[in-house]
């Protein structure tokens, strides 16, 4: 921190992980808009009946317009990160220059004692002034620096930087209380934003790093692992709709295997990447529909069961969301029949049957999630 506190300015700040307006936004928008009714095209009750065309045309959660309005959140969120890390950059090069000037006034003006001593304030040329305790040329001990635009740090230094514990007003009434290392956040503290918002939980560097709870203004919280400022391993976050996920994240987005419970009782179990379903997963509808099997960019993409309440089942192939390729229909009495889908609808009955199943598919079993490592837990 020094005199004019080289990373004070900026610390907590470093791609605005710290519940700035924008993040707060977009981790709202991780959860997607429900759609206004899951549609599902009727199939035929009679396997033979080639006088009634077949299809299971039905949406997931995440239909075309709902995956569009993703994909513009997720650009918007990183256009923005981009814009705040250098704006970022920009306050913490200046609060470095003028750190240094304090600094080099320090060295030629101060008494060279070696005991820690209680002096009067002192006043910088750059207007900012420090009162507290000195080792010779060094600010050491406790004190309280004020800049000239009206930042301010209070607590602990060592060799003329923030060290131990202190407390760092920025510029609007934000806050950083807690641990300090050579003018960085290191440790346990916590940072409260003028509206409400806040972070509290471990720091490396100035950032979030290891376990912190994070909750914003509209009471939308996370609790889990951070990795440099990123949500990163395992880790919950609550919608303030109820909504709710459990499971691993990467670089602050969903990826890896974990759980997604929705307020009007859908639920999601399975693998995801970049925040969307990928790879092996079951979803499940509140009126006992299920669908267990492969998506991709969350479609259903590959093998995969779609059940009915009734019992009925289609156990075949989906491409984009649709059925494709082989698929057997089967009945609520038990009987089946295998056929060829395009499209999401029937072309054809096969009359020979045959196992369409990949390979090992019975002997998938879904991870279970690891909270070993989440404090709190």
């Amino acid at each position: 921190m020094g005199s004019q506190c080289s990373n004070c300015q900026s610390c907590q700040r470093k791609d605005e992980i710290l519940i700035s307006e924008f993040h707060q936004q977009s981790m709202n928008h991780y959860s997607p808009n429900q759609p206004d009714n899951e549609e599902e095209d009727d199939i035929d009750n009679s396997l033979k009946d080639e006088q009634k065309e077949s299809k299971l045309d039905f949406k997931d959660h995440v239909d075309h317009e709902v995956q569009n309005q993703q994909q513009t959140v997720k650009k918007t969120e990183i256009n923005l990160t981009s814009q705040s890390n250098s704006d970022s950059q920009r306050k913490k090069n200046e609060m470095a220059f003028r750190n240094h000037e304090d600094l080099l006034e320090t060295l030629g003006s101060r008494s060279n004692c070696n005991q820690r001593e209680r002096r009067s304030k002192h006043m910088f040329k750059s207007g900012a002034f420090y009162e507290g305790e000195w080792i010779g040329q060094q600010r050491d001990g406790y004190g309280v620096q004020v800049w000239v635009d009206g930042a301010k740090y209070e607590g602990d230094w060592k060799n003329n930087k923030a060290e131990g514990m202190g407390k760092f007003w920025h510029l609007g009434g934000d806050y950083y209380e807690g641990q300090w290392k050579e003018d960085k956040a290191c440790g346990k503290g916590k940072y409260l934003h003028a509206n409400g918002a806040k972070f509290e939980g471990e720091w490396l560097n100035d950032q979030p790093h290891g376990y912190g709870i994070e909750i914003w203004v509209d009471n939308s919280r996370y609790e889990g692992n951070y990795s440099h400022g990123k949500k990163d391993g395992f880790g919950k976050y609550y919608w303030n709709d109820g909504s709710y996920y459990i499971g691993n994240w990467t670089n602050n987005l969903m990826e890896g295997f974990g759980v997604h419970y929705w307020a009007d009782g859908r639920k999601y179990e399975g693998w995801w990447r970049k925040s969307q379903m990928n790879g092996r997963g079951t979803y499940v509808w509140p009126d006992g529909r299920q669908y267990s099997g492969e998506y991709i960019n969350d479609k259903k993409q590959g093998y995969g069961v779609y059940i009915w309440p009734d019992g009925r089942k289609y156990e075949g192939y989906w491409v984009n969301g649709k059925q494709a390729g082989k698929g057997r229909y089967v009945l609520s009495n038990g009987k089946s029949q295998l056929g060829l889908w395009e499209g999401g609808r029937r072309l054809k009955w096969l009359e020979q049957d045959e196992d369409i199943k990949p390979q090992g598919w019975d002997d998938y079993a879904d991870p279970k999630l690891n909270e070993v490592s989440l404090a709190g837990s």
